[in-house]
């Protein structure tokens, strides 16, 4: 099912490409400025394995699981380009494989990849909420009318602020689905500490995201100006319904769909297209500059000796 979304979303976007490629300013986009922003935003994209790397860590430090920055990197890194596999899964499953050589056992690894995508799933759903509530694009002004920019902040906030007190019961009941027989980690809860500090952090990432977004749009249509806000929300609405179509590899076709509909009314249908092509462009090559290095240094990367891992 996934994959059809996927698939009737990607026809959605190649077919507006089709009928605005014309309007397409190469000589704009192939100028230095446009260059010089299209890497900066490559950049900000390529801080992001990092950071996801550095709370990856925070998660299995307090599950007792210590891991090297280097090798949580290198995990991550090597892993993460498997996402462009049909599934969308491969990642997560590559991921718990590998890490396994460095430490902590398979339901420990699988709870704390679900609380990494969980908390991600509410910093960018605060995101886009707000988004919504700022600045609601024309495509969707006829389904969701935004009024009260107040009122919708709020109520965001207020559905973080649950979700936190859920989330230990929901990431115990994920990892029951997934794993019924796993015993190991079913009683963890993350801290406080730790699960504020994971969300501010991620906050920060979807924001520096929709920065390189926003440094791409400016690099198409530098006449639409600076819209951070809206953009970064649509990056971030956009990045959600990937994440919960099931089946579409890394969000292909769903984002772009999600796009072409949020940027009508912030840039113009021909810049609009471009912009969403050259965001694939950009995270694909960010994804295979990881995978690169992170396999060479995962070679060098010391494996932690089987009695000191978790069975």
């Amino acid at each position: 099912m996934g994959l059809l979304v996927a698939i009737a979303a990607g026809y959605y976007y190649i077919r507006q490409a089709a009928t605005t490629w014309n309007g397409v300013d190469l000589e704009v986009l192939l100028s230095a400025k446009s260059i010089a922003l299209t890497f900066a935003a490559l950049v900000l994209y390529l801080a992001q394995i990092p950071i996801t790397a550095m709370i990856w860590r925070w998660i299995l430090a307090d599950m007792d699981v210590r891991m090297s920055p280097r090798s949580a990197y290198a995990v991550i890194a090597s892993t993460q380009f498997a996402k462009y596999l049909p599934g969308n899964v491969a990642q997560h499953i590559g991921r718990v494989a590998v890490a396994r050589s460095f430490g902590g056992g398979v339901p420990t690894l699988t709870l704390s990849l679900i609380y990494e995508n969980v908390i991600a799933l509410l910093a960018a759903i605060h995101i886009t909420m707000v988004f919504l509530a700022s600045r609601s694009s024309s495509g969707l002004e006829r389904w969701l009318p935004m009024r009260s920019i107040s009122l919708v902040v709020i109520a965001a906030s207020a559905a973080a602020v649950l979700a936190f007190l859920l989330l230990p019961r929901l990431a115990e009941y994920l990892q029951r689905k997934r794993m019924p027989d796993a015993g190991d980690g079913n009683e963890f809860n993350l801290s406080l500490g730790r699960l504020l500090l994971a969300y501010g952090v991620f906050i920060a990432s979807f924001l520096s995201l929709g920065l390189a977004f926003t440094l791409l749009v400016h690099a198409v249509a530098p006449a639409n100006g600076f819209s951070f806000l809206p953009l970064c929300g649509a990056f971030a609405a956009a990045w959600v319904v990937g994440l919960l179509v099931p089946g579409a590899p890394a969000g292909l076709g769903v984002r772009e769909g999600i796009l072409v509909v949020l940027l009508s009314g912030i840039v113009t249908g021909a810049a609009g297209v471009t912009v969403i092509a050259l965001l694939r462009v950009v995270t694909t090559l960010g994804d295979l500059l990881h995978f690169v290095l992170g396999t060479w240094l995962l070679r060098g990367t010391a494996a932690t000796p089987p009695q000191a891992r978790e069975a």
